[in-house]
């Protein structure tokens, strides 16, 4: 998450939401032997943390219901739209899922586009951030 905070942040965004159904956000109960939170999110984000504003979703489904622009999501299916042949918008929210299991299903209905990353090669998933970074680097072109 703190290299995708931090690639938001490093393309101009204001602000990113995160929905963090594992709790991977959350500090650590136990706080023997652990540096302060702040202090470490800012080192993992290399300070992009102070710059942009993280918002965390906590129902999602009530989130992506009210959202007012189009919600585009990246999918492991080749039937989905190539991202080069993708024309993204201003307010476009742009969805991830997790690299073990994508977006969940009922996630993925409530789409409005679908864009795909074709491998080249024979793997078909990419490390989430990384999948994240050719996205928005796209996007921003295309919306700059």
């Amino acid at each position: 998450m703190s290299s995708m905070i931090r690639t938001a942040e490093f393309f101009g965004f204001k602000e990113i939401f995160i929905y963090d159904k594992n709790g991977l956000m959350k500090a650590p109960t136990n706080k023997k032997g652990r540096a302060d939170m702040a202090h470490m999110a800012k080192v993992w984000t290399a300070g992009a943390i102070d710059h942009i504003n993280i918002i965390n979703v906590e129902h999602i489904t009530t989130f992506l219901e009210n959202y007012e622009g189009r919600i585009v999501g990246t999918v492991v299916n080749e039937s989905a739209t190539h991202l080069m042949d993708f024309q993204f918008e201003s307010g476009d929210l742009i969805m991830v899922g997790s690299e073990r299991d994508g977006l969940p299903s009922e996630i993925e209905a409530m789409l409005h586009e679908a864009i795909y990353i074709p491998a080249r090669g024979v793997t078909d998933c990419l490390n989430v951030a990384v999948t994240f970074g050719i996205v928005v680097q796209q996007a921003v072109q295309v919306i700059v």
